[in-house]
């Protein structure tokens, strides 16, 4: 067994998870726990995947009997992977493509810093159009500090967890439907060290269809109730919150330019 599991989550994608497990660097010690979310169209293919990882490590694969949403088939490889005593944990969605050497990198900056418990790095984003643009989240635990209270300060397939966190937070929670990450990352974030790497190491695919822009609304009234969950009765978290308020009332498209004259988003 690899000191470090991947955890992906699938739900009628066969072929993007095949893609996902194939961009996972042949000298990468890692072992892969794929959770299928009870599929109903397209089903794993256990031999595709077989074929794609290259990795040194196994796959492992669950399936869940019916559909129950993303926060419980990650919460089942959360399970699954704690139980089985790997030290880290990292993620990954369908689709997403990772650096040859992301775990390796990812794996020795924990190591050496041992009191960081969550890692994220920058990530550029995808369509069949090629590459769109580049998101360089904080990289200093007081700089995520001050970006949680206004966004979401990690990309989360570029995530790492530190398992003993994991054990001691508790699983994703299951209240916070299409901001399941930001909810657990807030959790990271309130009692750890965290970091994020300046290094882009995974691509993610964007795709309008998918839960941060379908379930937009939803999303973000639930960034507003986390806001008020960790207000901290500065000047700072009632400026936050009111500028979510805002966001919340506009177009996507409108907050994407913001986002891009501020620099959060860097254009191809």
């Amino acid at each position: 067994m690899n000191r470090t599991a991947l955890l992906i989550p699938h739900f009628n994608n066969p072929e993007g998870l095949a893609a996902s497990l194939a961009s996972v660097g042949a000298h990468e010690q890692i072992d892969a726990f794929i959770v299928d979310d009870g599929s109903d169209r397209q089903r794993v293919d256990e031999v595709a995947c077989a074929k794609a990882w290259q990795a040194t490590g196994k796959l492992y694969f669950i399936y869940l009997p019916h559909n129950q949403g993303i926060e419980h088939a990650l919460n089942t490889g959360l399970q699954t992977i704690l139980e089985a005593g790997y030290e880290y944990i990292a993620r990954l969605d369908c689709d997403d493509l990772c650096a040859p050497d992301r775990f390796t990198k990812q794996t020795a900056f924990l190591d050496d810093h041992p009191d960081v418990y969550l890692l994220g790095s920058a990530v550029t984003f995808f369509d069949a159009s090629g590459d769109r643009f580049t998101i360089n989240q904080p990289q200093t635990h007081d700089e995520i500090m001050r970006q949680m209270h206004d966004d979401n300060a990690f990309t989360h397939p570029t995530v790492m967890f530190r398992a003993t966190g994991v054990k001691a937070l508790g699983l994703y929670p299951t209240d916070c439907k299409a901001a399941e990450d930001f909810a657990y990352f807030w959790r990271f974030v309130a009692r750890y060290q965290t970091a994020n790497l300046a290094e882009v190491l995974t691509r993610s695919e964007y795709n309008d269809a998918g839960i941060s822009m379908s379930r937009r609304r939803q999303q973000q009234a639930m960034r507003i109730k986390l806001l008020w969950r960790y207000f901290d009765y500065s000047p700072r978290s009632l400026l936050k919150i009111s500028k979510a308020s805002l966001s919340f009332a506009l177009p996507v498209s409108f907050t994407r330019k913001i986002k891009r004259l501020l620099g959060m988003e860097k254009w191809d």
